[in-house]
């Protein structure tokens, strides 16, 4: 196996990823307010988009748990070509809302299952002794976010909204060609890969600590001492019943709770960021601008967080994204023009920078092997959900009242989830640093 070749496939994919979510999500309120949407349209369409997300997700995640027929990359292109078949069906329909409106939130819902899938790719590889670093490929992903969204900005002020459905497609091309040509391994992963990441320098590498830890998922040793792929008919995974994850990491679900609180604001200010920066003097050229600066803020903290997890626990580092949060809410309240709005996208690399690879490494330490797919899915699900209500409740604010009350209503719910996670995150079952 070549590792440095599979690196660079799955951090091209990643790239790719994300400069599709970059395209199609964070430019969502440009096309459809081209298309004829208002901001509680606009709101509608991505809060529904979210909810069949938020249904779907778990429902894939549970297939990449327990299937031993259809690998996490056969089932991740599957996706990737429904939702290339979404945005180029967009171009036979006329501008007419229903139409419109139905593609893209297929193409949004599809969108948001992705996410744990492409995740879950480094896990299939890293449980199977691979090295890959998920935190340097979702560092390359935020880097190529910046450049999507910079180059997006100014080619929608030269061509128009419809380039966002041409540079979506190609990227959904490009990813379902990358994940074709990753290779696929026969058999179930073995407790071994996980224990093995974890060595010290001297046994193995530290590199490979921060891989696993990355992970979302890896092999446990049944009671009898042979690996759970024989108990459990060869899938390599336990399936305990759905009805009692909440009831094996109740501290874990609340804590979710609070991230879907931070994930609201969040994705308030990113569907609307075009709404908040035009009082400002702001364009689509300086709302690409503002996309590309928060995500080049990102690099730093993707880059270096498999040092910072060797020193600080998973739940604090939770915790502390939700300070991030909290602060960039305030910053945006505050903006008097587009110099500060700049300046307040820096808080980008201790928000959604350290909650990515945060939540990813939590999960995978507080919960068993066998849960880890559907606790990715329970974190992917807080971003999806806080887009729901955050997409819904921001549009109609901005509609009835003004953009000014929905900056004030997301820090307030900003301050509560972070609270929340506050309380929660360090009590989960096995959480780093408990007491």
């Amino acid at each position: 196996m070549n590792e440095k070749k599979l690196m660079m496939q799955y951090s091209a994919l990643q790239g790719c990823y994300w400069m599709l979510f970059g395209t199609v999500y964070s430019f969502a309120t440009v096309y459809l307010l081209a298309r004829g949407f208002d901001s509680t349209g606009i709101g509608i369409c991505i809060a529904v988009g979210n909810i069949c997300g938020v249904i779907l997700q778990p429902v894939f995640a549970g297939m990449a748990d327990r299937s031993s027929r259809i690998t996490v990359q056969k089932l991740t292109a599957i996706l990737a070509g429904l939702t290339l078949l979404a945005l180029l069906l967009q171009y036979a329909v006329p501008d007419r809302i229903l139409p419109v409106a139905a593609l893209f939130i297929i193409a949004d819902a599809l969108l948001q299952v992705l996410q744990p899938l492409v995740n879950s790719v480094s896990v299939y590889y890293i449980n199977r002794g691979v090295n890959v670093d998920f935190g340097i490929a979702r560092g390359i992903g935020s880097l190529c976010y910046a450049i999507i969204s910079s180059v997006l900005g100014a080619l929608i002020a030269r061509s128009g909204s419809s380039i966002i459905l041409a540079v979506g497609s190609i990227l959904l091309a490009v990813m379902i060609i990358l994940l074709c040509r990753m290779p696929v391994y026969k058999g179930a992963y073995t407790s071994a890969a996980k224990a093995d990441a974890k060595l010290s320098p001297d046994e193995k590498t530290e590199a490979d600590a921060a891989q696993a830890a990355g992970g979302e998922g890896a092999g446990a040793v049944s009671s009898a001492g042979k690996p759970d792929a024989e108990a459990s008919g060869g899938t390599g995974r336990t399936v305990k019943a759905p009805g009692g994850f909440i009831r094996r990491y109740p501290y874990v679900c609340i804590a979710s709770i609070g991230l879907t609180l931070l994930m609201m604001n969040h994705n308030m200010q990113n569907s609307y960021q075009i709404q908040i920066i035009t009082p400002l003097g702001g364009d689509s050229v300086a709302l690409g601008n503002t996309l590309a600066i928060a995500a080049v803020m990102e690099l730093p903290t993707m880059f270096l967080f498999s040092r910072m997890v060797k020193r600080i626990s998973s739940s604090r580092l939770v915790m502390l994204s939700g300070v991030f949060f909290f602060a960039k809410a305030v910053a945006y309240l505050f903006c008097g023009n587009m110099t500060q709005m700049y300046a307040a996208q820096v808080l980008q690399m201790g928000a959604f920078a350290l909650y990515i690879p945060a939540t990813v490494y939590y999960v995978n330490e507080v919960m068993d092997p066998q849960d880890t797919f559907r606790g990715q899915a329970l974190m992917a699900g807080t971003s999806t959900l806080g887009g729901v209500f955050g997409s819904l409740i921001g549009g109609l604010l901005i509609d009835y009242l003004n953009v000014r009350m929905m900056l004030i209503f997301g820090t307030i719910i900003a301050f509560i989830g972070m609270l929340t996670v506050f309380w929660a995150a360090p009590k989960a079952k096995g959480a780093p640093g408990k007491c």
